[in-house]
């Protein structure tokens, strides 16, 4: 008896303690959100905010409580990790904001710890519970829109073109920028042939003039050509893909909120007649991306060969489109040939053709064109950026002679305090360009250990500019400009804006369009690169979390799942490693087409 009642006793002990335990975890989590958020401590919303959380954290530990086995262990496992990574992305830009208050060093720290620490239990236990919730979401059929789905993708089509019309007739025939006018340039034979803006895009372009040139002179006419195909060709890479997924999900009205969100977001109707590269490049990854989910979740069949040619063809393009594309998908090959393993006597020549006609074009085509391909320089944006920051921020530094005629060789170091601009690239790779970028191409290895010694030496000042340069892609609290883009630039070509549309009621329709974007929460992390990808991430982990409750039937691997998610992620991690701008939203539109298609694979993972 008296054993009985001391496990009784140690029982009660444990489950008072687990209390206690949960209610400081609630506390740190609440004292993290009022630093993150700029809350003062004395707030009264900081109380009733510790209520809510913790109320969560006991729903969260109840769910935990039902479930056991490997399942729990392995979503516990993605949900930390997913929860560390975010962590420490956003600390690493938002640090200084959130102790800017204290001078201390060591409650600075403390501070940091807190709120790392907070952040990580809040997004843990949301993510798994999460995961919870999911596996008891079913997508109920819906008779009625049965009859009305089979015409669905072809009725998308439609309404997505007539979407996009207004906007066309607003900004007629297109909106331009310098890019655009430079690529318009080489198509009219007043500049040469180049690679720096994508030549096979060029080409594109050229195209669709010169079949608008057969049936007009005017420049504006023949030219509004190529934006229609572009509207035209976006907008059929979501009705493959609502063709695609109206395949396992029945439901008519969540099919509709994700065609509508093609066709009202601003910055969708925007890209649509924007003429840049990034536009249809984010089209061909979303067709590639559909297109494998297809074929992984279907097989090789005849049936779907309509899959094949625009997997085929999709990934052509998307090594052409950028030259970040080529890099992505030669990341993204070993996961698609181990998917693929069991069709290998099919999909082993496809991809070897298909690389073999993209070295092709990238090599004896582009010769044959006498096509200029992009400076080394052009590869450098961000130890250009590590070393002008050194120099520009007046860092007393200690250079080695031999270090400081490396840097007097290739760069003028008296521009640079008054010319680096921390999250733009362009000017140090000007300033380079202007001295003696060959000197630099021919003594690689020479700059290379130059580029370590200092970075070694000046770490923090390498992690600064680092950040600085690239947190657009993942931090959620940058704000920048996403659908400003308007009119066109001016230009030698002939091409000019016309209005065949306007009036004060458009112009300030579209203006508080783009402004809700900053007053209403959740349509707003749709503006945000960083909330993007960190989206996407968000439904890979949720969608592997589902694969592994026990009563989930599936013909998908894990490694299925990932090939998936990799030619986006791989994207966004090439962007990471090189990016010329920190805030330039076009560079991550994939990620904006592509997150539809990857919340409805996290509803599907789940039924077979």
């Amino acid at each position: 008896m008296k054993l009985k009642a001391l496990c009784s006793e140690l029982k009660q002990s444990i489950e008072n303690n687990s209390k206690v335990i949960l209610a400081m975890e609630a506390f740190v989590t609440t004292w993290a959100i009022l630093r993150i958020g700029n809350l003062h401590a004395m707030n009264i919303l900081a109380f009733f905010l510790f209520l809510v959380i913790l109320i969560f954290f006991s729903a969260v530990e109840r769910a935990l409580s039902n479930i056991g086995g490997t399942t729990i262990k392995k979503q516990k496992v993605l949900s930390g990790f997913l929860a560390i990574i975010f962590t420490a992305f956003y600390l690493s830009d938002t640090q200084y904001t959130i102790v800017s208050d204290l001078n201390n060093q060591f409650f600075r720290l403390v501070i940091l710890a807190v709120t790392a620490i907070g952040l990580y239990s809040f997004l843990y236990k949301g993510i798994w519970y999460l995961m919870y919730q999911l596996k008891q979401v079913t997508l109920a059929d819906n008779k009625k829109g049965e009859k009305i789905i089979p015409y669905l993708p072809l009725l998308s089509f439609v309404f997505l073109v007539l979407c996009r019309i207004p906007w066309l007739l607003y900004s007629y025939p297109g909106i331009m920028t310098p890019d655009s006018i430079n690529q318009f340039e080489q198509v009219l034979g007043m500049k040469p042939y180049s690679n720096h803006h994508p030549w096979l895009h060029t080409m594109t372009i050229s195209l669709f003039y010169h079949i608008g040139t057969l049936f007009t002179s005017n420049v504006n006419e023949a030219f509004v050509f190529y934006t229609l195909f572009q509207i035209c060709f976006m907008a059929f890479a979501v009705s493959y893909f609502i063709w695609i997924i109206s395949k396992y999900i029945r439901s008519l009205p969540l099919l509709c909120g994700l065609i509508a969100l093609y066709a009202f977001l601003p910055y969708h109707n925007i890209m649509a007649i924007c003429i840049w590269k990034d536009v249809l490049f984010s089209g061909t990854v979303f067709l590639f991306c559909t297109s494998l989910f297809h074929l992984v979740k279907e097989g090789m069949k005849t049936k779907n060969i309509l899959s094949v040619i625009i997997y085929f063809s999709s990934g052509f393009f998307m090594c052409l489109y950028r030259s970040n594309g080529w890099y992505a998908f030669m990341i993204t090959i070993p996961f698609l040939l181990f998917v693929f393993r069991k069709q290998w006597k099919f999909m082993c020549p496809l991809h070897f053709f298909l690389l073999s006609l993209v070295l092709f074009v990238k090599g004896p085509v582009m010769d044959h064109y006498e096509v200029e391909q992009p400076d080394f320089v052009e590869s450098l944006s961000i130890p250009l950026q590590q070393i002008g920051r050194l120099i520009a921020t007046g860092q007393e530094l200690e250079l080695t002679p031999e270090h400081n005629i490396l840097i007097d060789k290739v760069i003028d170091r008296t521009y640079i305090p008054q010319l680096y601009t921390e999250y733009i690239s362009d000017n140090m790779k000007e300033l380079v360009r202007a001295n003696n970028s060959e000197y630099l191409f021919s003594h690689k290895n020479e700059y290379l250990k130059l580029w370590i010694e200092l970075g070694l030496k000046y770490p923090e000042v390498y992690y600064d500019a680092y950040v600085a340069q690239t947190h657009g892609y993942y931090s959620p609290s940058i704000t920048y400009s996403v659908a400003d883009m308007d009119g066109i630039i001016d230009n030698d070509t002939g091409l000019y804006r016309e209005y065949l549309i306007h009036g004060k009621v458009l112009l300030k329709s579209r203006e508080i369009l783009n402004k809700l974007q900053n007053i209403v929460p959740l349509y707003g992390a749709l503006w945000s690169m960083g909330s993007l990808f960190w989206g996407t991430l968000l439904f890979l982990v949720l969608t592997l979390g589902q694969s592994y409750f026990s009563n989930s039937n599936t013909e998908i691997g894990h490694l299925d799942f990932i090939t998936i998610w990799m030619p986006n992620i791989a994207i966004i991690g090439t962007l990471l490693i090189a990016t010329p701008v920190a805030t330039e939203f076009r560079y991550a539109y994939n990620l904006a087409y592509c997150l539809p298609l990857y919340f409805s694979i996290m509803l599907v993972s789940k039924n077979k």
